[in-house]
């Protein structure tokens, strides 16, 4: 059996010393070998991988790049800087993982247009989002650890690529005296930090690639469906250990991939989340009514920014596979809404220390809380705990409707229950705010339906 480090090593050790025709080409077979080997300890990326067309070039002045051809992604290889960065064949492979989840959460059709405007930050943005899920990745690659100290504004941990860039592009990075934002912090291949730390690695993948200006990327639609494809088939044929393997946070994007929203009960939603006035803006459309003589002097309108809280059923009578759905939706919703989203888990309470806020499909928690019974009556004692009203605030419930008969709404009545199958009903009696179906039919793999 080949021993794919010490073979590795002794072929880097060559490359760099001579680099022949017969070195070159067998950087190909190294990165094909760690695919193989990935296969067998890492399954999923290894899956991934292997359905990712692979080329190799010359002109590439990182080891690898994700690139476009004919609104494919492609996996662009150049072997020099492949066996300058990746020392190891553990640091080769964990180099793939990274790419591999560039892929899995599609940074290169997401970021298709910054990476044209702003290279730097969208580097470092999505590698600081991807590199906290893969461990063994060469020293003094873009982390936490590499970029807090470089910046102004606090990194939270896990986030997705998109918070780091907003972070990243924040007015809380100007320079003092209000002088206008200065460059991007340094991200991984620049020959120094201006801390006077170590030199930074080189980065493991260029974004060039990413842009759609190239000829190559015509239908950003028809891209998107091939890489949630790519996924599904990667997840599909990953054996039920080796998905065991794979982070929550990358699973997540999965779930969102293979649960689409059945009922488009989203437009209900953003229909009724402008309506809701939250304060006043300032607009020339109005007379000042203080000054109305004044016409340089702007009035006011309602502002009708929305706060939404979700609440999802976590009771004994969900399901594992209903509540992986229900949560799939509430993924949806981020995409589709531009308010920030509550979500509150509930059983029998609305589950203390569990509440978070959402934006992206990335932040919701696939993981089971409490499993009690159902009390909806806990919902409504919270929302007037937090002095929500029917004008600032949208409580959405996602259930099965099984609950009390009678409860006490104080007063709250802007209310959409969402119902998992076509054969729940609801409780309550009389109905308070709108009930809607979501599942138009059986869920086979639900064994409750």
């Amino acid at each position: 059996m080949i021993n794919n480090a010490m073979a590795y090593a002794e072929w880097r050790q060559k490359l760099l010393a001579a680099p022949t025709e017969a070195t070159l080409a067998m950087g190909p077979v190294m990165v094909e070998r760690a695919i193989i080997e990935l296969l067998a300890i890492d399954q999923f990326y290894g899956e991934l991988l292997t359905r990712l067309p692979r080329h190799t070039s010359n002109q590439l002045k990182t080891p690898f790049a994700l690139t476009w051809r004919d609104n494919r992604l492609e996996l662009t290889m150049a072997v020099v800087p492949l066996a300058q960065t990746f020392t190891r064949f553990d640091e080769l492979q964990a180099g793939l993982k990274h790419v591999a989840l560039h892929v899995l959460w599609q940074h290169p059709l997401r970021y298709r247009q910054q990476a044209a405007r702003q290279p730097e930050l969208v580097t470092l943005a999505t590698d600081l989002a991807v590199n906290q899920y893969v461990t063994g990745l060469p020293k003094h690659s873009t982390g936490l650890a590499t970029v807090q100290p470089l910046v102004r504004v606090a990194l939270p941990a896990k986030a997705d690529s998109g918070v780091y860039l907003k972070l990243l592009q924040s007015p809380v990075q100007r320079q003092a005296g209000g002088q206008s934002t200065p460059q991007p912090p340094q991200p991984a291949g620049n020959s120094a930090a201006s801390t006077g730390s170590q030199p930074m690695q080189s980065p493991i993948d260029a974004v060039a690639g990413w842009q759609g200006t190239t000829g190559q990327l015509t239908n950003p639609n028809l891209a998107a469906s091939r890489l949630q494809q790519l996924a599904r088939d990667a997840w599909t044929h990953t054996r039920e250990a080796g998905r065991g393997l794979v982070a929550g946070q990358v699973r997540t994007q999965l779930k969102v991939q293979r649960c689409p929203a059945d009922v488009d009960w989203r437009r209900l939603l953003v229909k009724g989340l402008g309506q809701l006035p939250t304060g006043k803006q300032a607009s020339y459309a109005r007379f000042n009514r203080r000054q109305p003589a004044r016409m340089e002097l702007p009035g006011q309108i309602s502002d009708t920014q929305l706060q939404l809280q979700v609440y999802v059923d976590h009771s004994g009578s969900i399901s594992d596979a209903t509540l992986q759905y229900l949560l799939s939706q509430v993924a949806t919703l981020t995409r589709a809404v531009t308010a920030t989203i509550t979500v509150k888990p509930f059983d029998a309470i609305v589950r203390p220390g569990q509440t978070y806020q959402a934006t992206l499909p990335q932040q919701i928690r696939f993981t089971r809380q409490g499993g009690g019974g159902t009390v909806y009556q806990s919902i409504f004692d919270d929302l007037q705990r937090t002095h929500a009203t029917n004008q600032t605030t949208l409580a959405v419930i996602l259930t099965d409707g099984r609950g009390e008969r009678e409860l006490d709404a104080h007063r709250f009545t802007n209310v959409i229950w969402l119902l998992a199958h076509p054969n729940d009903r609801l409780s309550v009696q009389p109905v308070i705010g709108q009930v809607v179906t979501l599942k138009k039919g059986v869920d086979s793999d639900d064994p409750t339906a």
